[in-house]
């Protein structure tokens, strides 16, 4: 399980970044998400994200 926690940038295997809208539950394999340039949120398995890595300068 990622364990995707409130804020963590996320891409999508279709190439869609989205924003981790709250923590995931423990045992849940939903995260609740919001898409940029939406204005509702979505739930995605988690199967199908990736942790984008902020890049520290």
């Amino acid at each position: 399980m990622a364990n995707f926690k409130f804020g963590d940038r996320v891409k999508t295997n279709d190439g869609r970044e989205a924003v981790v809208q709250e923590d995931q539950e423990i045992g849940s394999s939903e995260v609740k998400l919001m898409f940029e340039g939406e204005d509702s949120a979505h739930v995605v398995n988690e199967s199908e994200l990736q942790k984008i890595e902020e890049e520290n300068n």
